[in-house]
C-alpha cells in the first residue's frame, strides 16, 4: 500500500509533463500563430508551398496590421506584404525568410525586406512553463 501510495503521485507528473511537452513540439509546417520579436502575432496558413499569413501589432492592430503571401521553396519563403488599413502604418514590399529545423519548423528569421517590414524572428508560443516558457 504505501508503495502505491509513492508511485502514483510520480505517475501523474510524468503524465502532467508528457501531456505539456507534447503540446510545444514543433509544427511539421508553417500553420499556427507564431510571435515575432516586433510584438506582433501571425496567424499563419500553409497549403502545399503557398504561405499567407495576416499579422498584427500587440494593440489587437491599432498600429499596424498586415497580410502576406509567399511560396516555400525548402528552408526558404518568398513573397510579398502590404500593411491593410485597420493600422497606422501604410507600407508594403517584399519579404524573404529563412526557416530554421529539419523536419519540422522551429522558428524563421528575415533574411531580407523591403518597406521597413519589422520584424526579424519568429517563435511559435509554448505554454509550458516547466520546459519552455513563454516570454
Amino acid at each position: 500500500m504505501n508503495r502505491l501510495f509513492f508511485l502514483a503521485p510520480l505517475t501523474l507528473c510524468a503524465a502532467l509533463l508528457g501531456t505539456a511537452h507534447a503540446s510545444c513540439a514543433a509544427p511539421k509546417d508553417m500553420n499556427g500563430v507564431w510571435r515575432a520579436n516586433d510584438g506582433g502575432t501571425y496567424y499563419v496558413r500553409q497549403l502545399g508551398n503557398q504561405v499567407w499569413w495576416l499579422g498584427q501589432s500587440s494593440d489587437g492592430g491599432k498600429t499596424w496590421t498586415h497580410v502576406f503571401s509567399g511560396v516555400r521553396s525548402g528552408n526558404t519563403v518568398k513573397g510579398t506584404w502590404a500593411d491593410v488599413p485597420r493600422g497606422q502604418v501604410r507600407s508594403s514590399g517584399a519579404l524573404t525568410l529563412t526557416l530554421s529545423g529539419v523536419n519540422s519548423v522551429l522558428g524563421f528569421k528575415r533574411a531580407s525586406a523591403t518597406g521597413g517590414f519589422g520584424g526579424s524572428s519568429w517563435y511559435m508560443p509554448c505554454d509550458d512553463v516547466i520546459l519552455n516558457p513563454v516570454p
